[in-house]
């Protein structure tokens, strides 16, 4: 029996460390530093001025990610819409102060775009992949390393008093949001996520690195761990890193509302920084553009969705 009790002491103490070791990530003191609340326009402000707390809907905004190697930009102060800069993506944004079935909406941006796997550690997973077929995957991408910041996050505002969360994101940001709600439907209510992908564009993960192909599999065997996923999801058709084909397993759940907004052509919408249109192989980039806000208020996506997970 002592024995038994050692053996569980020893592997609570390994798995916290273990966990506190996953916390403690190169650059992430400096990166949690840009994570704050914003405003409808994208300005950063103070907890300090958000009262009651519990009577609050938290949208944790998640940026999307460049090559694991690299740590993702994350302004303090991005411009408005520049969402390869970490800002917040301008639909979300507009539902700050909105009142959803009693609760008013906040806005979170976090920063977690630590740098990933090196170029070492994937070519040796690479190999691996290609004299056995499968992989044993012992080491950390960056979009693991995100999901690990994001709970933490979760956990810290509902330390403060934060009841109701939601997470939302961008390309690698709406995955790992995914992932996250997938796992942990107790803490997070659901999520809202634009272009969902991580693993780099299509071509490279079928077939240019097939590395990535294998760590994408791993992560959709985690999403299969269970049945129901609280979320909406937006996808595109002319989108070079995910589309509604490659993200089609998502119909196999229960609570998805996946949308495929192909009808929004990247050519009838322009960049945020000015009138330039979007060149046709943009699907990914739409949710920057007005035309993307204007077409979820049309449609009412969001605030129908937050009323019905509430």
């Amino acid at each position: 029996m002592m024995k038994k009790i050692f053996i569980f002491i020893i592997f609570f103490l390994i798995s916290n460390n273990l966990l506190a070791n996953t916390l403690n990530y190169k650059g992430l003191e400096k990166l949690s530093k840009y994570n704050t609340f914003m405003d409808d326009k994208g300005k950063p402000y103070s907890i300090n001025e958000i009262s009651d707390k519990k009577n609050k809907l938290v949208i944790i905004y998640n940026h999307g990610s460049i090559q694991d190697v690299k740590q993702d930009p994350c302004k303090a102060k991005p411009q408005f819409g520049y969402i390869w800069d970490a800002a917040v993506v301008p639909a979300i944004l507009k539902l700050h102060n909105k009142k959803i079935n009693g609760f008013e909406v906040k806005i979170y941006r976090l920063c977690s775009g630590v740098k990933g796997m090196s170029v070492k550690d994937q070519k040796k997973y690479r190999k691996e992949l290609k004299t056995k077929g499968t992989i044993n995957l012992l080491d950390e991408f960056k979009n693991i390393k995100r999901q690990n910041i994001i709970l933490k996050e979760v956990d810290n505002l509902k330390n403060l008093g934060f009841e109701k969360i939601i997470l939302s994101g961008w390309s690698a940001g709406g995955w790992s949001s995914l992932n996250l709600q997938s796992r942990y439907p107790d803490k997070i209510l659901g999520t809202i996520a634009f272009n969902p992908a991580f693993a780099g564009p299509k071509n490279e993960w079928q077939k240019k690195f097939p590395e990535w192909g294998a760590f994408r599999d791993h992560q959709v065997n985690i999403f299969k761990k269970t049945d129901t996923i609280d979320a909406i999801i937006f996808a595109h058709k002319d989108d070079v890193f995910e589309d509604p084909k490659t993200l089609s397993f998502f119909a196999n759940f229960k609570g998805i509302k996946f949308i495929d907004y192909s009808e929004l052509k990247p050519t009838k919408c322009t960049w945020a920084d000015g009138d330039k249109k979007m060149p046709s192989n943009k699907g990914h980039n739409i949710p920057q553009s007005r035309c993307f806000t204007k077409y979820l208020e049309e449609k009412n996506y969001l605030i129908s969705f937050l009323e019905n997970i509430l």
